[in-house]
């Protein structure tokens, strides 16, 4: 099925200061698109389970928080926009395990996603993917991506699923 799961390695997103100190456009992404960062293998898998319903109720509710996309987000779908333009990164044809289950990228050569102000280092051969917000304040990461080598897995999960979420809304 192509979803992926787990780290293994280094985490390479310290986040350091970015060599290019200018602002990341984000005017043209829509941060009210519940599906800005959901895989379409993904999305298809939910639709063709009629369970598409649920995962938009677990994006608004559990992944959002009942909030657009914030801008380190929109900032986030901006970069990846730009190494995908610039055949820096590629899809690896798999998506993350956890709700919004975003792409998995394969970064081709080194380079760095600037979130925030900081530069958030990759190498060739890395992977990269988006983070939900409860990921995270789990993990303690500094924007709303990792870096890293992941494992497969057949195993997908909600956002709503997972051992903090906020229940009952």
């Amino acid at each position: 099925m192509g979803i992926i799961k787990k780290i293994i390695g280094i985490d390479h997103s310290s986040g350091q200061k970015s060599p290019i100190d200018k602002s990341i456009n984000i005017s043209n992404v829509d941060s009210n698109n519940v599906f800005l960062l959901t895989d379409p293998r993904a999305k298809k898998s939910y639709e063709t389970a009629n369970r598409l319903d649920v995962l938009i109720h677990d994006i608004k509710f559990n992944v959002r928080r009942g909030t657009p996309w914030n801008n380190d987000e929109l900032e986030y779908v901006a970069e990846i926009r730009k190494l995908l333009k610039q055949e820096i990164i590629n899809s690896k044809g798999a998506y993350w395990w956890t709700s919004p289950h975003p792409t998995v990228y394969l970064a081709r050569m080194k380079g760095y996603i600037r979130i925030k102000g900081r530069a958030f280092k990759f190498k060739k051969g890395d992977s990269i993917t988006f983070q939900c917000r409860m990921a995270r304040e789990q993990r303690n990461l500094k924007a709303p991506l990792l870096i890293g080598k992941f494992s497969l897995t057949n195993k997908s999960m909600l956002c709503g699923e997972m051992k903090p979420a906020m229940k009952g809304m």
